[in-house]
């Protein structure tokens, strides 16, 4: 590490900075696991659809595609590579990421949740990372953006999972199927 990076290290804006982004992966870190443990429930409808183009599966499969994502581009940075991230629109790159996952099965995909999770965790604190980009077209976040973004947009998608099992749940009892 060069002088410049550890005196940055040390300064009071930088030791603030690394407080909030811990605060911020840990935040991620508890939507990932909450997740998991939602997909983990003995019940739980995997092809239960979520929407008019995603069963709960393929909902997995999205989340673990941008997971690996910002993990890659992360990971890319921090060796002095130039970030690849997904190109397209936003409709397009996240309909690739389900089709690229579809034929995993459940385990694999909470496998590579946590493997990406695991490289977030070991890059995410380094300060020559300035800027991740999100996708191409698009914009590029600061480390903390990034985190702040990626836990609500885990979250978002946790509430809208439980909403749809309670609705299903709630039909099953009314109707008997």
């Amino acid at each position: 590490m060069k002088q410049t990076d550890v005196d940055q290290k040390t300064s009071p804006e930088s030791r603030a900075e690394d407080r909030a982004i811990e605060f911020a992966l840990n935040d991620v870190r508890r939507a990932v696991d909450d997740v998991i443990q939602l997909y983990r429930v003995p019940a739980f409808d995997l092809m239960l659809p979520i929407n008019h183009r995603w069963s709960m599966k393929d909902m997995l499969a999205h989340l673990v595609a941008w997971h690996e994502s910002f993990a890659k581009n992360l990971a890319l940075i921090a060796a002095g590579a130039p970030p690849e991230p997904p190109r397209g629109s936003l409709r397009e790159v996240n309909r690739d990421g389900v089709q690229r996952l579809r034929e995993q099965s459940l385990n694999q995909l909470i496998r590579r949740f946590r493997k990406a999770q695991r490289i977030i965790e070991a890059h995410v604190f380094d300060v020559r990372i300035t800027a991740i980009p999100y996708r191409k077209p698009g914009t590029s976040y600061s480390r903390l953006q990034h985190l702040e973004i990626v836990a609500h947009h885990i979250r978002g998608h946790f509430w809208e999972i439980i909403g749809k099992s309670l609705k299903n749940s709630d039909r099953i009892v009314q109707t008997g199927i």
